[in-house]
């Protein structure tokens, strides 16, 4: 009989390959991490290069905004300061202008103070002098550089109660001769004027007459001699006052 011995069993094993890199192999390798390595931030500049380069003109003109801040805030503060010293200017005349009325006040008082002393040394040699009322205190006549155009003005004044106000009518005529003939002209025949209504008359002291420089003007026809002026102040159709001024050319107007 046939003796057989009993085998052991095979022992199971497990086997793991190991590539093993050559040389060569881990130089590309080494190459290709290297690379990497570079281009990731040469990536990285080129896009912030680009970047910048798409916003250069959003950075211009944000440069151009700024400056142009710069300048408007100048010329706001330019403007403040004007506007500051116009404010001051306008005090320092509304000041002056006060002094101003103030002074021509005293001085209208002063005068019709001297008015009615006049009157009363007048009224020693006429008693009529202090009677209250308006005086046509002078008349004058220039001459223009244009012929037969003259300029004139009237002063008027009064006499009586200082807080008394007069207001009347004040009626101009240039008597003379044209064409051999006595001609009377009005006013609204030779200036501005328009209707008969003569030169307003407003005042507590004195007044000047015609405020209008346009009414101030005196055109005179062709051939027409002027030999006298007559004024006539009135009121609610009553003469108050009037006078008689021979034609007498003082000078040209400046």
């Amino acid at each position: 009989m046939l003796n057989f011995k009993r085998r052991r069993p095979l022992r199971e094993h497990s086997v793991t390959i190991h590539p093993r890199d050559s040389k060569a192999f881990r130089r590309w390798k080494r190459g290709v991490i290297i690379v990497l390595l570079i281009l990731v931030p040469v990536s990285a500049w080129q896009g912030w290069e680009a970047a910048m380069r798409s916003q250069q003109p959003y950075l211009l003109e944000r440069q151009a905004l700024i400056e142009r801040q710069g300048q408007l805030v100048k010329e706001v503060e330019d403007w403040r300061q004007r506007y500051h010293q116009l404010e001051v200017d306008l005090l320092v005349a509304k000041d002056a202008a006060v002094e101003g009325r103030e002074m021509v006040h005293e001085l209208e008082e002063q005068l019709f103070k001297l008015q009615q002393n006049l009157a009363q040394y007048q009224g020693v040699l006429a008693p009529a002098a202090m009677d209250p009322g308006i005086r046509i205190q002078a008349f004058e006549l220039h001459g223009t550089e244009e012929d037969g155009v003259f300029r004139y003005k009237v002063m008027v004044s009064r006499v009586g109660n200082e807080s008394d106000t007069v207001q009347a009518k004040l009626q101009l005529e240039v008597v003379g001769k044209q064409g051999g003939k006595a001609v009377t002209l009005k006013l609204e025949q030779l200036s501005a004027v328009t209707d008969d209504v003569g030169l307003v008359l407003d005042f507590r002291y004195f007044q000047v007459v015609p405020a209008n420089a346009e009414q101030a003007t005196l055109r005179l026809p062709e051939g027409f001699v002027p030999q006298q002026v007559k004024l006539a102040a009135s009121k609610d159709g009553k003469i108050l006052v009037e006078q008689v001024f021979d034609w007498t050319v003082t000078g040209a107007t400046p």
